[in-house]
């Protein structure tokens, strides 16, 4: 059964003096900020940002926000990229290019002001958790085939400005979806930090990530979760390998929130609904380290069950 949600994808920008996302197309002008290395010389009128040789403070226009400044009420949102997407079919990656516009972005793109929704009620970041754009995964698992809107949103000197497009997830056994992007920034109110699940990126300091494709995509199989974790069944997954685990004889339809225990921590995971055969996929996993970790399956009733995840080297 297709699912259909409709949310934001986060993904970029942030309001820059003007002309400064031009720099490798257009010379420079009067008044313009210039970072260290970009130019031979110096262009007249242009602020110099490089290094003081006796460490002395550099101008204050080499240090404000995106956003701040005489010349941001000029800047040109639309003029930024939008995000491009390569759709894959359910249970495989779909996959995102941020490349386009954390080149128009030049230093601003590691400033921590973006964040990602994917529509399916997951994303990296939030309204109270702002990343990076070279932080954020490169691409998605969508567990099942369906209509996902994929919006993206930075926190701007007090605004939030978005960018979207609705995706198709075709089924396994269809072609994936054209390529396409996203388009149309404009001023939107915020989202609340509680509206999506923020998946892990493939970060190799990180224990797991969640939501993305690492590896090649493999999965698994349980038994039946059991009702006490004492009794919980165990799945054997490979360290490095993204895998969706497949957890049969539960009630169809129902809603189930999971979280995974890694030492003493428990990771709430998406919420995921049961399909009509009774079986449960999680959302794709990439733990980066051997160990067994416990898994909570809480179903909308209430009742737990539980299965154990074995990662080997």
């Amino acid at each position: 059964m297709n699912t259909t949600r409709s949310t934001r994808i986060a993904a970029a920008s942030a309001a820059v003096v003007t002309g400064l996302m031009m720099w490798a197309a257009t010379p420079a002008l009067a008044d313009q900020v210039v970072a260290p290395g970009t130019y031979d010389s110096l262009p007249p009128g242009a602020t110099d940002c490089s290094p003081r040789a006796d460490g002395s403070a550099l101008p204050s226009e080499c240090t404000q926000a995106p956003g701040d400044g005489s010349d941001s009420d000029s800047f040109d949102f639309s003029r930024f990229p939008g995000i491009e997407i390569t759709p894959g079919v359910a249970r495989t990656a779909t996959t995102f290019d941020l490349g386009p516009i954390i080149a128009a972005l030049g230093p601003y793109a590691s400033m921590a002001i973006f964040y990602v929704d994917f529509g399916d009620g997951t994303g990296f970041g939030n309204s109270g958790d702002l990343k990076s754009l070279g932080s954020f995964p490169t691409s998605h698992v969508y567990v099942n085939p369906g209509d996902y809107t994929v919006a993206g949103f930075a926190n701007v000197n007090g605004k939030t400005e978005s960018t979207y497009r609705m995706v198709t997830i075709a089924p396994a056994t269809e072609a994936p979806a054209a390529a396409t992007e996203t388009k149309g920034w404009q001023t939107t109110s915020a989202p609340a930090a509680t509206s999506v699940i923020s998946v892990l990126a493939e970060d190799q300091r990180s224990a797991l990530a969640v939501g993305t494709a690492v590896s090649k995509i493999a999965e698994r199989s349980s038994k039946a979760a059991s009702r006490t974790a004492g009794k919980a069944p165990r799945v054997t997954i490979n360290k490095g390998q993204t895998t969706l685990v497949n957890i049969p004889r539960l009630p169809a339809g129902t809603k189930v929130t999971s979280r995974v225990k890694i030492g003493t921590s428990w990771t709430t995971l998406p919420a995921s609904v049961v399909q009509k055969n009774g079986t449960l996929t999680l959302p794709a996993l990439t733990f980066n380290e051997a160990g067994t970790h416990l898994v909570q399956l809480r179903l909308a009733n209430g009742t737990s069950r539980y299965l154990t995840l074995k990662v080997v080297a």
